[in-house]
């Protein structure tokens, strides 16, 4: 080929390449989806409305929530992972939908270990356990007290397999007291029948504690994860009174994932992104306010707690007898 038409050939290329390099714009260059696999109203719901509108004004874009509940969250879980990864479809979720579901649906329609790409964990939150005053209990081992003195003594669960039923059962382990589990389909009916007196007692976020502590109606005992709560300050851990099993540092995370397979260079933007919105006075007021903590952690970081936490969580689902379903 003569220099000439060599020079002719790479000019063409360069013109046929160069719309389509001015396309090229940053991410998200459209609406994004955020799918949530619980009910609206909730607080993972809130949560993720409150970051759809703080990536929205970053962004210039849409984040649009879109809630599919049912199935312990396996339903909008599973809508992700079989969405294009082009990072336009996303889930916002707390723990349930990724590890406890392996233990309690039988034929699970993803794999939580390899359909999905980590981008963050936006906020976490130890649940609170609340007992009824009429116990007279003011401590875990006071707890403990009671109910060996009222065999029988019930516990109440956000449903079977869910974060609180695990954290009884490892009560159960730890104190060799036969606490008898009644689930409820959510945390509203649970702490309605604790303040019926018709269970000894329950679990819930740290607002929803402090709420009823001020009113007399719950005495709050301890809180789950690494440290105390901003809300609940005087209440002390679930480790500082003896109880040091791993699954007392679990906590109701809530964490964005995308896709299996979306590009690297989206998740990261989107870390940023979130990232950012964390360091909002204002964003992490509300999250205070609604009882969780920022963590904006890395996609790395994020995977490691989630692979962490897998076999432990599904180990006690399955020590409870659990049948899948």
């Amino acid at each position: 080929m003569h220099r000439r038409d060599l020079l002719s050939v790479l000019c063409l290329l360069f013109a046929l390449g160069a719309p389509a390099a001015a396309q090229a714009q940053p991410y998200p260059a459209k609406p994004v989806r955020i799918v949530i696999p619980y009910p609206a109203g909730g607080p993972v719901d809130a949560i993720g409305r409150r970051l759809a509108e703080a990536l929205q004004r970053q962004t210039g874009q849409p984040f649009v929530i879109d809630n599919r509940s049912g199935a312990s969250g396996s339903i909008g879980a599973d809508a992700v992972a079989k969405a294009a990864p082009d990072g336009y479809t996303l889930l916002l979720t707390i723990p349930d939908a990724l590890i406890n579901v392996a233990s309690i649906i039988r034929n699970l329609p993803y794999d939580p270990r390899k359909d999905f790409a980590f981008v963050t964990q936006v906020a976490s939150s130890g649940a609170a356990l609340m007992a009824d005053p009429d116990l007279q209990a003011g401590s875990l081992a006071e707890l403990e007290r009671a109910a060996r003195a009222k065999p029988g003594l019930a516990f109440g669960s956000w449903g079977p397999g869910s974060y609180p039923h695990v954290l009884g059962q490892a009560m159960v382990r730890k104190s060799g007291i036969a606490y008898v589990h009644v689930p409820y389909r959510g945390v509203a009916p649970a702490v309605q029948d604790l303040l019926g007196h018709q269970i000894g007692f329950t679990f819930g976020p740290s607002n929803l504690a402090q709420q009823y502590a001020q009113k007399g109606q719950a005495r709050v005992l301890a809180v789950a994860g690494p440290r105390r709560s901003a809300l609940l300050p005087q209440v002390p851990t679930f480790a500082e009174q003896g109880y040091a099993d791993a699954a007392f540092q679990l906590t109701a995370w809530v964490g964005l994932l995308a896709p299996a397979a979306t590009p690297k260079a989206v998740t990261e933007e989107l870390q940023r992104q979130v990232g950012t919105t964390l360091k909002d006075p204002e964003f992490v007021r509300f999250l205070a306010a609604t009882g969780f903590e920022p963590i904006g952690s890395s996609a790395q970081q994020f995977q490691q707690d989630f692979e962490r936490e897998f076999p432990l969580v599904n180990a006690l689902i399955k020590s409870t007898g659990l049948t899948p379903e």
